[in-house]
């Protein structure tokens, strides 16, 4: 029986020698793993931010070709011809913004188009015999009232018919509509 329990009992503590000298060295492969995972994080890191410039460049560098593509498209092909002329006539017509138009086309292209839309008359019409006949009678009249407040003076244009009124830029007196 001694022998057993000798037996057993060596058994044991080599176990437990071993255990923990297996233990000792999980550790210690833990602690490596552990530095070498917090090397290749900061590696990452740095990597990783390197990259975001790198794909921010790359996105940035491919939004501009598509754009030059779109706009030699637009411009320079029939296939958005509509849109073309409509883009033409809005920033030829608006006299401030004519850079819009004249940046991407030429004089030519742009009379030309401008040409297209122009209405013309086919029929022999006289000017003359045009009579515009005035409403009378029952006219309101427009009224400009002074109205005032705590901390303003002012005054409100009263006008019957809205459907007559014309806003007009007047600080540019050789532009605007006419």
């Amino acid at each position: 029986m001694q022998k057993t329990d000798v037996d057993t009992m060596t058994n044991i503590i080599l176990n437990n020698k071993y255990d923990l000298h297996e233990k000792q060295s999980q550790q210690q492969n833990n602690n490596n793993k552990n530095k070498a995972k917090n090397k290749k994080t900061k590696n990452k890191r740095k990597r990783t931010i390197k990259q975001k410039v790198i794909l921010s460049f790359k996105i940035i560098l491919i939004l501009t070709i598509l754009m030059v593509v779109f706009i030699f498209l637009f411009f320079k092909t029939s296939i958005f011809q509509k849109y073309k002329e409509i883009w033409v006539e809005t920033a030829m017509s608006t006299m401030n913004h004519q850079y819009l138009a004249t940046w991407f086309l030429s004089d030519e292209e742009i009379q030309e188009i401008l040409k297209k839309l122009e209405v013309e008359n086919n029929e022999n019409s006289d000017s003359n015999k045009i009579k515009i006949k005035f409403p009378t009678g029952n006219q309101q009249n427009i009224t400009v009232e002074k109205i005032t407040g705590k901390n303003y003076v002012g005054y409100v244009m009263i006008i019957p018919d809205a459907s007559k009124v014309k806003l007009v830029d007047a600080r540019k007196a050789s532009r605007g509509s006419k």
